[in-house]
């Protein structure tokens, strides 16, 4: 029962807690995108909005590769989604017997949310510098072990890095932060 309870709860949880750096709604007229287009030379054109964003990054899997979570288990194949708008790919820790706890760790891109706009989950807002990145982090209060940790693609997107199931949230800010110094950030455009 308990193996059966962790398969079911621990994915919906994983998922609640993904899209808890989620933005509130924003009013206005939806409305399709543009059609997208091509230069002469068949290249893509890229976004000339004034400081980067993440709408070069075509796929979120790009950004985090099963070998950067080598030293914190064995992991199953990546899993992409889009969750409330957010580009994701997670992967979730492959555990051996049913009491020992799954980690799931994933990054979520942003296209119009900024770091300013990442929701506290219930342990505050705190400043990280990530490898000279201005970053946020949001650790899940006391009945969530969890983290986002928001780092800032040009003034107005952001990719999150998320862990969740781990012992303690301070245990997954800390896999967040070196999983966005080592990995994430690296892998994300300058500017």
């Amino acid at each position: 029962m308990t193996k059966l309870l962790i398969r079911v709860v621990l994915p919906l949880v994983a998922g609640g807690f993904l899209l808890a750096g989620c933005t509130s709604t924003q009013g206005g007229t939806a409305s399709p995108a543009p059609s997208p287009s091509a230069s002469d030379s068949g290249v893509p054109e890229t976004s000339s909005s004034s400081g980067g964003g993440t709408q070069s990054i075509t796929d979120p899997c790009s950004l985090i590769e099963m070998s950067d979570l080598s030293s914190y288990g064995e992991f199953k194949e990546p899993q992409k989604k889009t969750l409330a708008g957010a580009r994701s790919c997670s992967y979730q820790q492959k555990i051996a017997s049913a009491s020992d706890d799954s980690k799931v760790i994933g990054a979520n891109i942003r296209d119009s949310a900024s770091v300013a706009q990442i929701n506290d989950t219930g342990g505050g807002l705190v400043d990280r510098d990530i490898n000279g990145r201005k970053a946020k982090e949001a650790p899940g209060g006391s009945a969530v072990a969890g983290c986002t940790l928001a780092l800032p693609v040009g003034e107005s997107s952001r990719v999150d890095v998320a862990v969740i199931g781990a012992d303690s949230a301070d245990e997954a800010c800390q896999i967040a932060e070196a999983v966005a110094k080592a990995a994430v950030e690296p892998r994300l455009p300058k500017g």
